[in-house]
């Protein structure tokens, strides 16, 4: 009986999780080694105070029908076993100027709303959302690795999808802060601003809304955690094997090819390729040796940004909030005074309230997060003075956040049950990720039109998958990366890719 191809992959998150599902599809002898105690990496959910903390999921593009990533997660297991919530709105802010501004995930109503705001912006906000409807129309198939798609495969969908590659295309070169410079009204200029990240590419934020308005997009009841036991059953379950607590020390090299990994515990473990699915900054400059990344790569890791690094804010509050509209972002409120985080000011911040998920918190009360921009180097040097002035910065932190949360819900500083902090200093110990990034590059205008390289031409053997070979980050970028090594290696083993359907 002939032996099965071994692939050994470093990294137990979604990209890492994505690739050792379909290797097993495939079959191949898959070993996913993990340097933590659990799969999932940063889509990770954590127990506190009788809450189950969600420290990822906002929401999963191809959660419905509608687009390629569909098929992607139902390959992976995760649709089977999921209830989904559907937003109505994409971001509500609080409060600016005297208005609250609801970005609604209907196109029609999103115009209406942004109209009566703003009449003298009207040209722009029709073409606003002409583009979102536009978008919502595109289908960019995802059914084939782009490593493997010729001209011709790539100039028909670009022909198929002509209107929607004349919006990306206009929009590409604006950043979402220059996209809101356009508003002629101060209170909508102001909201735009805190769409997102102010620096991501204009056509990046319209996708993310076409995904609002079709519908395609929902939040998994039970968030991070129980997404990513769905992924870590569906692997086990197809065989394959999870070493844990096995951080991978450097990529065994014979003849210009990886032929294996050796984990810190000096023991080899051989095989026929290697997937990296974890932080491209270690694989590259410290496990890898020198002279096989390609200078474009390299340089992509100089010069390209990265998502800042994050500061993470959770809370259990004894009360409910009936009242408060559910959106994917979360709840956008003013600070009193602008809120210092490092190097960063903050002067608004927004709150994902989990009203739509009873199974994060004891019933009759919620789970409060925040995703707050930070810089590493801040963090760093003040882990590095010791305990009392990290911990000192982290409750100066939880109270201001409190006493303004007080402020729009009178009352909340005496519902407590507990407050967290978790610095980029978390992040780089549990992901092992490069500055604690938490989604490796952002989608800026240049990086969108950077190809991040997942191989190499001097090193046979060896793809990469995850954040760092796909701009954007967020979970679809990361699975379909995986499933993109596995396709290729397919491709080499002149084996049918197979899919599991």
């Amino acid at each position: 009986m002939r032996e099965l191809k071994k692939i050994n992959i470093i990294g137990g998150g979604v990209a890492g999780l994505a690739a050792g599902i379909y290797g097993r599809l495939n079959g191949f002898d898959v070993t996913i080694f993990e340097m933590g105690k659990r799969t999932g990496g940063a889509c990770t959910s954590w127990e506190k105070a009788g809450y189950n903390v969600n420290g990822s999921i906002h929401w999963l593009v191809g959660s419905a029908s509608g687009i390629d990533f569909h098929k992607m997660w139902s390959d992976l297991g995760v649709l089977q076993n999921l209830d989904f919530h559907y937003h109505d709105s994409f971001l509500e802010c609080k409060n600016i100027k005297g208005k609250d501004v609801h970005f609604y995930s209907d196109p029609n109503k999103l115009q209406q709303h942004l109209l009566t705001i703003s009449p003298v912006d009207a040209r722009l906000i029709q073409e606003l959302v002409h583009n979102i409807r536009v978008l919502s129309d595109a289908n960019f198939t995802m059914d084939r690795a782009f490593g493997l798609l010729q001209a011709w495969d790539w100039s028909k969908i670009f022909m198929d999808n002509m209107p929607a590659v004349a919006a990306l295309g206009k929009y590409n070169e604006m950043t979402v802060k220059e996209f809101a410079k356009k508003f002629q009204s101060k209170i909508l200029k102001k909201a735009f601003e805190n769409l997102w990240s102010p620096d991501m590419s204009m056509s990046f934020m319209l996708l993310q809304l076409s995904y609002a308005a079709n519908k395609i997009a929902g939040y998994p009841i039970g968030g991070s955690g129980k997404f990513t036991e769905m992924l870590t059953k569906r692997y086990t379950d197809l065989g394959g094997k999870l070493e844990l607590g096995q951080k991978v020390a450097k990529i065994i090299i014979e003849n210009n090819k990886a032929v294996g990994i050796q984990t810190e515990d000096s023991v080899s473990h051989f095989s026929d390729y290697v997937v990296s699915a974890c932080d491209g900054y270690t694989v590259l400059f410290k496990l890898l040796e020198p002279g096989y990344v390609d200078e474009s790569t390299l340089d992509a890791y100089r010069t390209l940004k990265t998502f800042p690094s994050l500061l993470y804010f959770s809370a259990g509050f004894n009360r409910t909030f009936e009242k408060v509209t559910s959106s994917i972002i979360g709840l956008n409120i003013p600070m009193d005074k602008k809120l210092r985080v490092g190097a960063y000011l903050h002067d608004r911040v927004s709150f994902q309230i989990y009203n739509f998920d009873p199974t994060v918190a004891p019933k009759g009360k919620t789970l409060v997060t925040a995703m707050i921009d930070t810089d590493f180097e801040f963090w760093q040097k003040l882990y590095q003075k010791g305990d009392g002035a990290y911990l000192e910065e982290k409750s100066r932190i939880k109270k201001e956040l409190l006493k303004n949360l007080e402020r729009e819900f009178p009352g909340i500083s005496d519902q407590v049950d507990f407050m967290d902090i978790s610095t980029p200093i978390t992040f780089e110990n549990w992901t092992g990720n490069h500055n604690g990034s938490f989604k490796g590059w952002l989608p800026t205008p240049r990086s969108t039109k950077t190809k991040i390289s997942s191989h190499f031409d001097q090193l046979k053997g060896f793809y990469m998958a995850g954040h760092w070979v796909a701009t954007g980050g967020g979970l679809p970028p990361a699975a379909f990366s995986g499933r993109d090594a596995i396709q290729q290696i397919c491709k080499l083993e002149e084996k049918a890719f197979e899919t599991g359907s």
